[in-house]
């Protein structure tokens, strides 16, 4: 055999004892295999909107309202009897200290500014509490409905998330945007829309138009900027 023929062997040879090496090195226990990553299916998984949700709960809206007209009531209220201590007060200067009239003055001023001062804490508690319970009670009743709505179409999961779209000239707002966990979901998958409909429905208003025949719910709702893309 010629030394040609001889080094065309030997190559061939080489080639297969190499290949075996490497077969047996796969298949060598202790030694992983290389991991294919796949892509997981999400299924029966929804999104909503709580804040917009919030924001357009006609019935939430009408008893915030009714709380910041009792504020500002009390605000005036406030300013009126600050008014009328500093009026008080004004009086002592027409009288000599140590006078029985400036003692009763002053002792009158003293009362009811501590009395003003009571009033005052107690009607911001009392505001802040109410405003507490309208909005724990209006969070429970979107939950329930959301928990209602997903058991009764399969769906096993619903995350919240924030339409809003970002001001990228406020540090706070870009913040917010890059810390989300959900980054992107298809429109098809916000049920924002139809609990909102349905909540709102349950509001029954002289002012409130009928809705078409033949209209789904939550048609025509549009989120400002909204592009599907969170």
């Amino acid at each position: 055999m010629s030394k040609t023929k001889w080094m065309g062997v030997g190559i061939l040879v080489v080639g297969i004892s190499l290949a075996g090496m490497w077969t047996l090195g796969a298949q060598q226990p202790g030694v992983p295999a290389p991991q294919t990553r796949t892509v997981p299916m999400v299924r029966n998984v929804a999104v909503v909107d709580i804040d917009y949700i919030f924001k357009n709960h006609a019935r939430h809206k009408q008893q915030m309202e009714a709380i910041r007209a009792e504020a500002t009531a009390a605000e005036q209220w406030a300013q009126q009897e600050q008014a009328s201590l500093k009026a008080l007060a004004e009086q002592l200067k027409d009288h000599q200290p140590g006078t029985p009239t400036y003692s009763q003055i002053d002792d009158t001023l003293l009362r009811r500014q501590k009395e003003f001062e009571a009033d005052v804490l107690k009607k911001r508690k009392d505001l802040m509490l109410r405003e507490a319970k309208v909005v724990y009670s209006t969070y429970q009743e979107i939950v329930g409905e959301i928990q209602y709505f997903a058991a009764a179409n399969g769906i096993t999961m619903v995350f919240r998330f924030n339409g809003t779209e970002p001001d990228p000239n406020n540090p706070e707002d870009v913040l917010r945007t890059i810390n989300r966990w959900i980054v992107y979901q298809g429109a098809e998958l916000d049920i924002t829309p139809i609990i909102l409909q349905r909540l709102n429905a349950r509001v029954q208003t002289a002012t409130a138009p009928a809705a078409p025949a033949g209209v789904a719910p939550g048609a025509g709702y549009v989120r400002p900027g909204s592009t599907g893309l969170r």
